[in-house]
């Protein structure tokens, strides 16, 4: 069996691996990324690429980890914004846009209104409460029955294949192996991690980072350790319309569309707990399209360009996974980002990259330890 050696594996050419790689190779590690699929053929490049961290809902100190984490998501975005296409010559549409979040009811506008008050105190956003009318002056052709929205300013949004495509080429720039191969077990010694199982050869490394998506219950079985991850299904529909421009993204409950800068309308999602089947099917079709007429009119005439379905990696609690894996002295996971992959993952990667380096982490990721589930 032949063998190669590495500073760093990384298992998984997500945004979260490839992510990871980038910052190791940045620090001139000789760093090797391992997938069994080809790039951007799952959740990283199938995603919605909304980057909001406000999109938290809840008290502020119930869901300040993640919060925490989602703010380091997007300042990493927004380095990424600058240097990424630079080094891929990949222009991947980041973009600043508002979003608008509907509101039908009082019950539903009380809520908006004790989630507007923390996020104001939040830096670089504008957030208000906006009536019927201003919200129809912003996107015209909102389901005319709201009593008004949630306006948001400082929030983001990129084109997660194109992203994947141009974290692919940094990497690769920096000497960074991108491999084609399924890893089928891991070996260890004395709680050491030491080499990695292909179906023809062994890879040898230093240290070992596993960011596997909603594959990541393979884990469990290579380590001895409970990672419980299960995929999570979501739908997508991409729609050309005449009539309709949505100048920001327009959400409502846990659907969204926007209208991107390739023209078409991006509407989803679903959040369907039923396995690996990850198909486009009529389900989604039509509970997007239910979800996306509630909010938007005038799409009668659209066009359906684009279905496609993904499945992302989500915890039994519903938080990431993050940080050195126990019984290994040299394992490190971070996955389980559920609907927030796109802009959780450089903050997963980036707090990876400064464990595998023996630095500190910009924040406190005790609540994500995969401990918890032991």
């Amino acid at each position: 069996m032949d063998s190669t050696h590495y500073e760093i594996c990384i298992v998984g050419a997500g945004i979260v691996g490839l992510s990871t790689a980038y910052f190791l190779a940045k620090s001139g590690l000789k760093v090797v990324v391992l997938d069994k699929d080809s790039i951007g053929s799952h959740a990283s490049g199938f995603a919605y690429g909304g980057l909001s961290p406000l999109g938290e809902a809840g008290d502020p100190e119930t869901i300040l980890p993640v919060f925490d984490l989602a703010q380091l998501g997007m300042k990493k975005h927004l380095e990424f914004s600058s240097d990424i296409p630079e080094l891929s010559g990949i222009d991947y549409d980041f973009r600043f846009r508002p979003a608008i979040d509907l509101v039908f009811n009082d019950e539903e506008l009380t809520e908006a209104k004790q989630q507007i008050k923390w996020r104001q105190q939040v830096e670089n956003y504008k957030v208000e409460f906006i009536d019927r009318k201003s919200a129809l002056e912003i996107v015209p052709n909102l389901n005319n029955e709201i009593i008004g929205a949630t306006y948001t300013e400082g929030v983001c949004d990129v084109e997660p294949y194109k992203l994947v495509l141009a974290l692919t080429q940094s990497c690769e720039k920096l000497g960074v192996e991108i491999l084609n191969k399924e890893i089928t077990g891991i070996q260890i010694e004395n709680h050491l991690a030491t080499s990695a199982s292909t179906k023809h050869e062994k890879i040898y490394f230093e240290k070992l980072v596993l960011c596997m998506g909603p594959w990541s219950g393979n884990i469990s079985n290579w380590l001895g350790i409970n990672v419980p991850i299960r995929p999570l299904k979501g739908q997508i529909l991409r729609l050309k319309s005449e009539s309709v421009q949505l100048n920001a993204s327009v959400g409502y409950l846990h659907n969204y569309a926007v209208t991107k800068p390739d023209g078409l309308i991006w509407a989803g999602t679903t959040e369907e707990d039923i396995g690996f089947e990850d198909s486009p099917t009529p389900y989604g079709r039509n509970s997007v399209l239910g979800s996306l007429t509630h909010m938007i009119q005038g799409l009668d005439e659209a066009e359906l360009v684009y279905h496609t379905a993904c499945l992302r990696p989500l915890s039994k609690d519903g938080k990431v996974i993050l940080g050195p894996a126990p019984q290994t002295e040299n394992v490190f996971l971070g996955t389980g980002a559920g609907r927030k992959g796109i802009l959780l993952g450089p903050g997963i990667a980036k707090i990876t990259a400064d464990l595998v380096m023996n630095k500190q982490p910009e924040i406190d990721i005790s609540a994500f330890s995969v401990a918890r589930f032991s």
